[in-house]
Formats: structure tokens, C-alpha cells, sequence
């Protein structure tokens, strides 16, 4: 089932993709080791966010013209639903 959202993966903003939380945020004094690791990202350290249309459309007009032209031939060809 497709979701009506768009999400795209993107390297987590707050450790910088390293995975080491720092003491930025809700820190403990008496608990350093309170979170070893980042608490907001995956194991790769990336987040999922919801992508705008704008930004979907600002990325395309930005890819080589051949590849965009593969990518809206692509979804031309979609079959609509009724």
C-alpha cells in the first residue's frame, strides 16, 4: 500500500551522522552515559523526514536532462486509479 507521503533519508542533523550524542539536549549532569549512542537516529546514522513537493521538484530540475526525462516518462506511464 503507497503511503501520500514522500520521506527521504538524510544523515541525523544532531550527531552529524556519527552516532555519538553529545551533551547537547535533555542531559543529565549526574547521568553523562545517560543515551551511548544518538537517540534520534538508525544504526546508519540517517533520519527519515518528510520531503515538500517543492523540494522533490527543486531536486529534479537539478538532475542531468536525460535522467529527469527517464524519471517523468516513468511516472507519465502510471495508470491512474478509478
Amino acid at each position: 500500500m503507497p503511503f501520500d507521503k514522500l520521506y527521504v533519508k538524510i544523515k541525523c542533523p544532531t550527531c552529524n551522522g556519527t552516532r555519538k550524542f553529545d551533551a547537547c539536549g535533555y542531559h543529565s549532569p549526574t547521568n553523562p552515559t545517560k543515551w551511548k549512542d544518538c537517540p534520534y537516529c538508525d544504526y546508519y546514522g540517517s533520519r527519515l523526514i518528510e520531503a515538500a513537493d517543492t523540494t522533490i521538484i527543486q531536486h529534479l530540475l537539478e538532475l542531468p536532462k536525460e535522467r529527469r526525462d527517464s524519471i517523468i516518462a516513468a511516472l507519465q506511464n502510471i495508470p491512474q486509479e478509478k
